[in-house]
Parts: C-alpha cells; sequence; structure tokens
C-alpha cells in the first residue's frame, strides 16, 4: 500500500508553518546582534503564506480566476527573491539593489497579464519553481561562501536547508516541464518545503544566537576604551612557556598623568585610544597587544627574532612620536617607552619574561624617555634567575 498526503491538508499546515516561522524571525530580529536581514526574511515567508492561502482558496472557487492566479504567482515571486536578498544580507551585510528585486517579479506579472499564462496551472507552477529555485540555489550559496569569514557552527545547516529547500524545487520543475506532476507529488513536496522552511528559521535563530555569544565573549576580552585586547585575552592568547624565537615588550606612554592633568581626562582618553590603533596598525595579525593597566601595553610577538624584534619595537616606538591626536582640548602629540625582552631560549614562563621587559622599561625611562632598551643591555642583575640565560 503506497502512502499517501491529502494536499488541502499540507497545504493547510506549510502556510501555518510559514506564518509561524515569520513570526519566530522577527522576534529574533528584535534581540539580535546583527538584526539585518531579518525582518525582510520574516516579510518573505509572510508572503509565501499569502500566496499559499490565495491559492487554496483559488482552488476551492472561493476567488475570482484571475485574482487568485495573478496574486499567488506575484506574492511567490516577490517572497523567494526577497528571501535570497534577506539571506544574503544576514549572511554577509551584502545588500542587492532594490531596483533588481522589484523588476523581477514586476517583469513576470507584466507578461502573465500580457499573455494570461498563469491561468495555466503548469505554466503558473513552473515559472515559481524557477523563481524559487533560482533564489534559494542563491541564498545557499551566499550562506556557505561567508564560513571562512564567520565559521559558526549553525552557517553549514543553514546553507544545507536552503540547498536541500531548492532541490525539492528543481525536481519538481523537472515533472512540471515533463507534465507527468499531479497532486500527490506536489503534496509531498510541499510537506519537505515545510520542513526546509522550519529548518531555515531554526537555524537563524541559531546563528543569531552564536553570533550574540561571540559578541558577549568578545565584549568580555576587549578593553572598552582602546578597542583592543585587555588582561584576560592576553591570557588567554599567551603559552604558557614562551618559546625561543619570540619577544615580549612593555610599552608605556610618557608622562600621561601630566597629559591628564593639563588637558583633562576626556583629552587623555582620546590620546590613549589614538596611541592603542597606532600601535595596532604596525603590527601582524599574529601578534598580540593587550592594554595591561592605566597607560601600559604589552605586546607578544611570536615567531620573531631578536633582530626583527628591536626593528619592530623601534617602528612602534618611531609610529606613536609621529602621531598628532585632535583631541577636546586640541592637538596632542604622546611618545612611549618601551622595554623589550627577546626569549633566545625556551625557559621561564609569562611572569618571568613580563618581569625581565619590565626592567628595561623602567631603563628607558630612566634614559630620557621615547626610546626603546632590550633585556639584553641590562646588568645580569636585572635579570630573573630563569630567564637569564642568554
Amino acid at each position: 500500500m503506497v502512502f499517501s498526503i491529502h494536499l488541502p491538508t499540507v497545504l493547510l499546515v506549510y502556510k501555518t508553518a510559514l506564518a509561524a516561522g515569520a513570526v519566530g524571525i522577527y522576534h529574533v530580529s528584535r534581540h539580535s546582534c546583527r538584526p539585518r536581514g531579518l525582518k525582510p526574511l520574516a516579510l518573505a515567508y509572510l508572503l509565501l503564506a499569502l500566496g499559499a492561502e490565495l491559492a487554496a482558496r483559488g482552488e476551492y472557487l472561493a476567488l475570482p480566476s484571475w485574482l487568485w492566479t495573478h496574486g499567488s504567482l506575484l506574492l511567490g515571486t516577490v517572497a523567494y527573491p526577497l528571501f535570497w536578498a534577506s539571506m544574503r544580507a544576514f549572511s554577509g551585510r551584502r545588500t542587492i539593489p532594490i531596483k533588481t528585486l522589484v523588476s523581477i517579479p514586476a517583469t513576470l506579472f507584466i507578461i502573465g497579464v500580457l499573455t494570461q499564462f498563469p491561468l495555466n496551472n503548469l505554466h503558473r507552477a513552473g515559472v515559481f519553481h524557477a523563481t524559487a529555485t533560482v533564489a534559494l540555489l542563491l541564498a545557499s550559496w551566499d550562506v556557505w561562501r561567508d564560513r571562512r569569514v564567520e565559521p559558526q557552527p549553525s552557517r553549514g545547516p543553514l546553507a544545507a536547508f536552503l540547498l536541500l529547500s531548492a532541490c525539492i524545487y528543481a525536481l519538481r520543475l523537472g515533472f512540471i516541464v515533463s507534465e507527468s506532476a499531479h497532486a500527490s507529488g506536489f503534496a509531498w513536496a510541499f510537506y519537505i518545503q515545510m520542513f526546509c522552511h522550519f529548518g531555515v528559521a531554526l537555524m537563524v535563530a541559531a546563528l543569531s544566537s552564536e553570533r550574540a555569544s561571540e559578541r558577549l565573549e568578545q565584549l568580555a576580552h576587549t578593553d572598552a576604551l582602546t578597542g583592543v585586547g585587555n588582561r584576560l585575552w592576553l591570557a588567554s592568547r599567551l603559552p604558557s612557556q614562551l618559546p625561543a624565537g619570540s619577544a615580549v615588550m612593555l610599552i608605556d606612554l610618557d608622562h600621561f598623568k601630566r597629559t591628564n592633568d593639563m588637558h583633562g581626562h576626556a583629552a587623555g582618553d582620546q590620546v590613549l585610544a589614538a596611541c592603542a590603533q597606532c600601535l595596532r596598525s604596525q603590527l601582524r595579525e599574529s601578534d598580540v597587544l593587550a592594554r595591561f593597566g592605566g597607560e601600559e601595553f604589552v605586546v607578544y610577538l611570536p615567531d620573531t627574532p631578536a633582530d626583527a624584534a628591536g626593528v619592530t619595537a623601534q617602528r612602534l616606538c618611531d609610529a606613536v612620536a609621529r602621531l598628532n591626536v585632535a583631541t577636546d582640548a586640541g592637538p596632542l602629540g604622546a611618545t612611549v617607552s618601551i622595554g623589550l625582552a627577546c626569549i633566545r631560549k625556551a625557559g621561564g614562563n609569562w611572569t618571568q619574561w613580563q618581569h625581565l621587559a619590565d626592567q628595561a622599561l623602567y631603563e628607558a625611562k630612566r634614559q630620557g624617555r621615547n626610546r626603546v632598551v632590550a633585556a639584553d643591555q641590562l646588568p645580569p642583575t636585572a635579570k630573573p634567575a630563569d630567564a637569564s640565560k642568554p
């Protein structure tokens, strides 16, 4: 015995699920840290539900033929391009020109009015399925190709649901073109589509939740004033034992208390933030920069030999000295003193190497500030016992 499902029942559940999905996605958009694309996606769900309702009423002769055929096709061909644009914006914040979105349903509607092809069920279904197939394939590709930029766990399943939905529409389009489509097949197709649209809504909510968790974690590890990492973030990025061929720098803004006293704390904060961004711009992506407290920063340079570390430290010092920061108190300059500790041989933990860099920083200030002093230039008595070997 072949199991069959009742098409009107499936359509009822299908449009109800779409309406529920629209409400759910709209709710997510109100609490999402990146809501772009979610409200248009909710609207696309709602348009699909309205189109299904219009078609169902037309099949039961509750509406004039011209109204439900043209109307349901218009709603469908508006909904799926909007669906694609919404997923594209939600995935990677890219937009599709409104002219492109309007031109697709407008062109099909004009052709429909002129030729009356929507009055033919197969022709109308064929155009709807073709539009849905293309839009969902594009949406799936947009979601998948952003995985390297934002590799969230829900991205893969979201792309898969979109792709499955596109494949179902493509399969049904094949039956429509071959004129072998029948009501039972459409019932199964809508049943699977209901599952796909539910999955899309679920993965959209999951991706929004993952983004929120990541944002909270980022805020917990970011210094609010300067935008660089804080001490908690620094601890998470450092190895327990610093390897040979790396380096540690402690950087302190010169006479920062004087800047605050003479020009106010607001101007001092602006100078501090500008210096942090200047330092960040001079470093590699793999380098670790964090605010260590007050006007002091720490830099960890992995895979950096001593000579390259010295060049980098001097580059940082020179870059800050060239700054002319526009503050509320007028343009202000800044300089930094840098203590550099190069790990030539593995040994000693982070605290010991930090202490060594701190000794070098103290010597840089003693020599007149606005300079770099390497720990190798310090007398042996200033070096920690476990980190004294060159």
